[in-house]
């Protein structure tokens, strides 16, 4: 991920992270399952923390590394206020946003088809804004605020079509820490690992999920074109036969791991997880893949930091 030359960092002051005991960290599970997920989620957003026993140790040691943190920093802060809104029905609290303003585009709070989905939704807001706190408190002075987004950029989010938009920034949120992953080193390379493993299982997830509710691939959605070739766009199948053949079809597969035989490409091999450049990030989350764009669509103003233009 190389940073843009000619775009300063805007950085800001951190305010203080609200901090718990690590022992109110230990047990997620029983957490959401002792207060009701969704109000649990509500209060729990205000008393998350990341102290230095808990989540990524992360060193910003260099400025580069430093942009490519801030970066995936805006990603996350993309994931877990649409995640906020569509469980609780509310933002984040302000300590996870460093000052950056409200939202455009948020939707209501989603009822869900089932206690488990409802479940589901609520472990993936824990997840993604425990990274928002991680990366925040690792940066410190250094991490940048949330940008302007607009969550509704390419259709306002609903109970018909909230699943869609998840799986998109999940699927968007993988590919790009898979391609962040040779600009970090040290611990900064570990929490990556591990952030992208947790997106991965929230991927995973969804994707099934979007089969068994026979939700089309987000590429259907109004307004929202794909920037590359690299996803396996066609509905997911959701017949056995299918799913033991692998995704050798057009109609795609269960999981983005199909190579598509272009060499230097980073889906060249079968079964390997695919890559995104920042450039190529951004193409889809400003909705816009010519060169030189540097905002539009889910951010506006454009994303904060270095690294800002496809």
């Amino acid at each position: 991920m190389a940073a843009s030359s000619n775009s300063a960092v805007r950085q800001t002051s951190t305010p203080s992270v609200p901090r718990s005991p690590l022992q109110r960290l230990a047990n997620r599970r029983s957490f959401l399952a002792g207060a009701g997920a969704v109000s649990a989620l509500a209060a729990g957003a205000a008393v998350l923390g990341c102290s230095d026993a808990t989540l990524p140790y992360v060193d910003a040691a260099s400025q580069p590394e430093i942009d490519v943190l801030n970066f995936a920093l805006n990603l996350e802060y993309l994931e877990a206020t649409f995640y906020s809104y569509i469980v609780t029905g509310k933002d984040l609290d302000s300590a996870y946003t460093g000052g950056g303003p409200s939202p455009t585009g948020a939707p209501a709070q989603i009822t869900f088809p089932s206690q488990q989905v409802n479940d589901l939704f609520a472990e993936i807001l824990f997840d993604e804004t425990a990274h928002v706190a991680a990366l925040r408190t690792a940066l410190g002075q250094v991490a940048v605020a949330r940008p302007q987004l607009n969550l509704g950029a390419i259709t306002p989010v609903s109970g018909s079509n909230y699943l869609q938009v998840a799986r998109l920034f999940e699927d968007v949120g993988v590919t790009a820490y898979a391609g962040a992953a040779a600009s970090l080193t040290g611990t900064n390379a570990t929490a990556a690992a591990q952030i992208l493993a947790v997106e991965g299982f929230h991927t995973g997830a969804l994707r099934l999920l979007a089969i068994q509710q026979n939700a089309a691939y987000p590429s259907s959605l109004a307004g929202y074109v794909p920037a590359d070739g690299y996803d396996i766009k066609p509905a997911d199948p959701g017949t056995v036969a299918l799913a033991e053949a692998g995704p050798t079809t057009a109609a795609g597969g269960f999981f983005a791991t199909l190579a598509n035989g272009t060499v230097g490409q980073t889906n060249s091999y079968n079964g390997f997880a695919f890559q995104r450049t920042a450039s190529q990030v951004l193409a889809i989350v400003y909705g816009n893949a010519t060169s030189g764009t540097a905002k539009g669509a889910f951010f506006p103003n454009g994303v904060n930091g270095n690294i800002v233009t496809v």
